[in-house]
């Protein structure tokens, strides 16, 4: 019956390589999750373990900021626009040669340079494992994972990778759960864990102090990076993927209830890098990011170490093809077909599509053969969208955006990080100035730099925008018609509500939640369970509070978008 049921599935996406419609939530939100990269946190605990200062993972952990505003006020949207593929879009909210350049160029930008740098950084922190685990060289891994990538393209299209998420997704859960009780049983479990960490010899905290330099960064990430460097309005993958559903109802459930059901496994998952490091089996990695793996080679039999490479694949593969699949649909769909060849056959297009994608994983071997650490990735990728953030979220809500104030925004953010590191290289004054508010203000540059090109591009395409003509009034009309956003749209009807009360406190209240699960598990881990049944409670009710806000100011606006 799987067979059969397989093959159908397979026969509906011959002719739909990168796009669907009417998927169940639960693909959707299980795909979404699963693609997410589940386990790049533990790794990155673990460095930061290593380092002494677990409080630094709130650089990292503030990114939940910017996902639960992009939940509450982004998601519902993208039900109702009319196209295809993400960058589409470009086409139904702007006009005339800037959209078309814009489109062209951002089919590029991020087909050929952003998504194998993306795609780079799974790859090598999949690689490192790898190479640990099977003692096999860098380059080699490397060089053996994209062939197997390649010759996973041939069957990576949208519909079965939703379909294929699930059932990965199933197997992950079963194999981390067989691996959590094999590791608890040959460490102590989780009460002598706890007891090592109550020890004097540990001092790990996860409130980083006031006025240190984590503390300091952790404040440019609460007040800057979240909205600055990071695109919350869903312009990649995962917007297709909430295209594809069957509702702004579907929507909510497919972005909360997955995230419910795999809490209690991140719980879990989180307690392992303390185990790597607090038992000494990371002790003697030379890899602080490879060294969350020693855990696992030395507190397992041989025998299990397969289901450790398991383990790490499944979320790898689902990431790299999820991202793989969407640049593939940005260079085929986007600009093959919309500057090369419009009459494009589904054949032909199929087979564009996969030697796009062919490319997008070769280009990610690449990198990740002169790539040397996950960090300098995500700085990288961090620095490059600086500034750009406000243009994708204020593109759903504010009529003057035009296709030129995106285009400025993303060539300023390419351009500007590469010349504020020259000049920091080269010029005895602007060094000087920039050393000097390192000293004063207890940060390092990269947060300075980030806040300093977040002025810059900001300025700049604020500049462009009201230099430049705005969208043609027909095709405003035309938007805030069918979307019906809420915001402000200048002499437009029908440009809906956005219910901003409901929206904002749910957002609130999921920013709550994104940084109590890290309280709550600091409890679980170090033994006090009273005050982590009490923050678990805190959450659950805080998680089916904010859950019904959404879906009432959805509700709300599937009725405003009927009348």
């Amino acid at each position: 019956m799987f067979k059969n049921w397989l093959h159908k599935k397979s026969k509906q996406i011959e002719s739909h390589l990168f796009y669907s419609k009417k998927e169940s939530w639960w693909l959707i939100g299980f795909s979404m999750i699963l693609s997410g990269g589940l386990m790049i946190e533990p790794q990155l605990i673990c460095a930061s373990l290593l380092n002494g200062e677990l409080s630094d993972m709130w650089l990292y952990w503030s990114a939940g900021i910017g996902s639960a505003f992009s939940i509450s006020f982004f998601a519902h949207l993208w039900q109702n626009v009319p196209v295809k593929t993400e960058n589409e879009f470009i086409f139904f909210r702007f006009s005339g040669n800037g959209a078309k350049l814009l489109h062209t160029f951002r089919s590029l930008y991020l087909g050929f340079i952003i998504i194998p740098f993306i795609i780079s950084f799974s790859l090598l922190a999949f690689a490192k494992i790898c190479c640990y685990i099977l003692n096999i060289e860098l380059t080699t891994t490397i060089l053996i994972l994209t062939g197997v990538l390649i010759v996973l393209t041939f069957i990576n299209s949208f519909r079965l990778r939703l379909r294929m998420d699930f059932l990965l997704f199933l197997c992950f859960i079963l194999i981390a759960s067989g691996l959590f009780i094999a590791l608890y049983s040959n460490t102590g479990g989780l009460n002598q864990l706890s007891s090592v960490l109550k020890t004097p010899k540990y001092n790990f905290t996860i409130i980083p102090s006031i006025g240190s330099k984590t503390f300091n960064a952790f404040l440019v990430f609460l007040f800057v990076q979240w909205w600055s460097a990071s695109i919350l309005d869903y312009p990649d993958m995962n917007g297709q993927k909430l295209m594809a559903s069957k509702g702004s109802n579907d929507l909510v459930k497919s972005v909360f209830l997955p995230t419910l059901f795999v809490f209690f496994f991140r719980i879990l998952l989180f307690t392992l890098p303390f185990m790597a490091v607090v038992y000494g089996f990371a002790s003697h990695a030379t890899d602080p990011e490879l060294a969350f793996t020693t855990l696992f080679v030395k507190a397992l039999p041989s025998w299990m170490l397969i289901f450790v490479v398991l383990l790490f694949m499944i979320p790898f593969l689902s990431f790299v093809q999820n991202n793989q699949n969407w640049g593939g649909a940005l260079l085929t769909e986007n600009f093959y077909k919309h500057n090369i060849n419009p009459n494009l056959s589904d054949d032909k297009g199929k087979k564009i599509g996969i030697i796009a994608m062919l490319y997008i994983i070769t280009a990610s071997g690449g990198i990740a053969l002169y790539a040397d650490s996950l960090i300098g990735i995500t700085k990288y990728l961090f620095a490059i969208t600086a500034g750009v953030g406000p243009v994708f979220m204020l593109r759903w809500y504010w009529w003057r955006i035009n296709a030129w104030s995106q285009l400025s925004a993303m060539i300023a953010a390419l351009l500007y990080p590469p010349i504020l590191d020259a000049l920091y290289e080269s010029n005895f004054i602007i060094r000087q100035t920039l050393l000097h508010w390192q000293q004063n203000y207890a940060l390092d540059y990269y947060p300075i730099k980030l806040m300093i090109l977040t002025v810059v591009v900001c300025i700049t395409w604020i500049t462009i925008t009201f230099i430049t003509a705005p969208t043609e009034q027909s095709v405003l009309q035309k938007f805030a018609a069918t979307v019906q956003p809420g915001g402000f749209w200048k002499g437009v009807q029908n440009s809906g509500q956005s219910f901003s009360k409901l929206r904002v406190l749910a957002w609130l209240l999921q920013v709550c939640n994104a940084f109590l699960v890290y309280f709550i598990f600091w409890h679980f881990l170090i033994g006090n369970y009273a005050i982590f049944i009490g923050l678990l409670l805190i959450f659950i009710s805080i998680f089916f509070v904010s859950y019904q806000l959404l879906q009432k100011a959805n509700a709300k606006y599937s009725l405003k978008l009927e009348k």
